[in-house]
């Protein structure tokens, strides 16, 4: 399962058992307690999140095999399951919107509205804020931000996405599998953009297979097994990746 790209603009709805709440400082930006994802019909478990607290700063680098329930944790981090699905326990967020970086940039822009236009259309920031943070992510070149991003590499759809989920200003940002379709310089250059244009106060949650994305990112590991979570000490996640 994946997470849709669309939440990146949108609201997070309240889900049964969520709650969105003020922030205050030091405190959670997200809480999951006694939370599980289930399917409806067979009753069957797919994610269980005993408890789990991300706070402000937090770079969270989720590893695990295909399948084990990486990208269901993401979705339940903003609210949203497929349907046919069941989420019951404690949510609670004290965000109303959540950016998104997909493993393909093209996934979270509209194939043939101009970049800057589609950016300011969807975030409300001013025409020279989507500038800025175009140049941020090295898309400096004018004539690229009126290009469709059909007409851009996969490496400009990749940080027209960064760019994307930065102006939404959205306490939470998620990557699931940012990197995965890109070679390793345009890797290293996506997770530098990621590190340099996340805020000190956002949260930032990455999914992915990548050894490397783990040790350049992360403060906190987490890996997920069969739905299971369990954060990891300094040192495994490259050992947990490769499992």
């Amino acid at each position: 399962m994946s997470v849709n790209p669309s939440f990146a603009p949108s609201p997070a709805p309240h889900a049964s058992g969520a709650a969105v709440v003020g922030h205050a400082p030091d405190a959670p930006v997200i809480t999951l307690r006694d939370a599980r994802v289930s399917v409806v019909r067979a009753d069957t478990t797919l994610l269980s999140v005993p408890n789990l607290a991300l706070y402000p700063g937090d770079r969270v680098v989720v590893t695990g095999p295909s399948g084990s329930g990486k990208s269901m944790l993401l979705s339940t981090l903003t609210g949203r399951w497929a349907a046919g699905l069941r989420f019951t326990g404690e949510r609670t967020a004290s965000f109303d919107r959540v950016g998104f970086v997909p493993q393909r940039g093209l996934d979270a822009l509209h194939p043939l509205i101009g970049l800057a236009r589609q950016l300011h259309r969807v975030t409300g920031a001013t025409p020279a804020r989507v500038t800025e943070v175009l140049h941020a992510t090295g898309l400096t070149d004018p004539a690229l931000h009126r290009r469709r991003p059909t007409e851009m590499s996969g490496g400009q759809q990749q940080r027209a996405a960064v760019a994307l989920a930065a102006l939404t200003r959205a306490p939470l940002i998620l990557a699931d599998e940012p990197t995965s379709a890109l070679d390793h310089d345009t890797r290293d250059q996506v997770l530098e953009l990621l590190l340099g244009i996340v805020d000190a106060d956002q949260v930032l949650v990455v999914a992915t297979h990548d050894g490397a994305v783990a040790e350049r990112l992360a403060t906190r590991r987490i890996a997920v097994r069969r739905g299971v979570l369990t954060e990891l000490p300094a040192g495994r996640a490259r050992e947990e990746v490769r499992g």
